[in-house]
């Protein structure tokens, strides 16, 4: 019987793929924590001895259904259309999880969860997913999961639960990645590069900082319920893929009636206006 153990928020954000120099600069001085705080994810992650990561992925938009990427294989070499800048030209070579990725849609269906397996070797692949792996990664099968932009919280929960139960009914050791930040609004054009630093003073605004900080005390008390209940009033301020890698995750670690702890493994910081931080949840 499989087993999921471990479970995360990663923030995956463009500026955690910039050279040291170039990321210090930056920050005034000062690197971000999501990078300083790597080894001690990676270390979280070797203790739980994974062997499948299954990643929430915010920048993979699918319209009419989940999806899940279950090719046997991928690699290709990938630039970020949004910022060919920080991440261009990098290689990716990863086993998929073809077996977890078939179990998943044939339990959906039966539970009327709208659910395709691609496995199309050419099937594109973002940089959430990619950047956890640059640094996460030590050779675990992967499964990248879409957030599909249609879906309301039920789906996405609904969704998760079934990923649950697919892990259950293999023999993989899953650790879920749900890959994403907090609230999400960039400055205007003419002003975002004045709000490039990590401190959270530049996020977008004091409201949204409120309301992050809310989310992550919840966590950390591993009140997820009430997270899920905050939910309508945090769509107002357009958290990253409408907070779908949350909902997704949390549906697999028993939706509501989760009580994992979460623990920040970073500061919470800014990029160019949006919020982001590393959060481990306790198993």
């Amino acid at each position: 019987m499989g087993e999921i153990v471990a479970a995360a928020v990663f923030a995956h954000a463009p500026g955690i793929m910039a050279p040291e120099p170039l990321r210090k600069a930056m920050g005034g001085g000062r690197d971000t924590s999501l990078v300083a705080s790597m080894p001690v994810f990676r270390q979280r992650l070797d203790a739980a001895r994974p062997d499948t990561l299954v990643i929430f992925d915010t920048h993979w938009f699918t319209t009419i259904e989940h999806v899940v990427a279950g090719a046997e294989h991928f690699s290709g070499i990938y630039t970020s259309e949004e910022l060919p800048t920080l991440i261009c030209d990098k290689p990716y070579d990863y086993a998929g999880a073809p077996a977890l990725a078939a179990k998943v849609v044939e339990l959906a269906r039966p539970r009327g969860v709208r659910c395709t397996n691609a496995v199309s070797k050419n099937m594109a692949v973002h940089y959430p997913t990619l950047n956890a792996l640059h640094w996460l990664h030590r050779g675990e099968r992967v499964l990248s999961v879409s957030v599909c932009q249609t879906a309301e919280p039920h789906n996405w929960l609904d969704l998760g639960a079934v990923i649950a139960e697919a892990v259950r009914a293999t023999d993989h050791r899953v650790a879920l990645l749900a890959s994403g930040g907090m609230s999400h609004r960039f400055w205007p054009m003419d002003t975002i590069l004045a709000h490039g630093g990590w401190d959270p003073k530049d996020v977008h605004s004091a409201e949204a900082v409120a309301i992050d900080r809310k989310i992550l005390a919840l966590w950390s008390a591993g009140d997820h319920a009430a997270v899920i209940d905050l939910y309508p009033e945090y769509r107002r301020f357009s958290p990253e893929g409408f907070f779908a890698h949350y909902l997704m995750l949390v549906g697999a670690l028993g939706g509501r009636a989760c009580g994992a702890k979460g623990v920040r493994l970073s500061d919470y910081e800014n990029a160019v206006g949006t919020a982001q931080a590393h959060v481990w949840f306790e198993l």
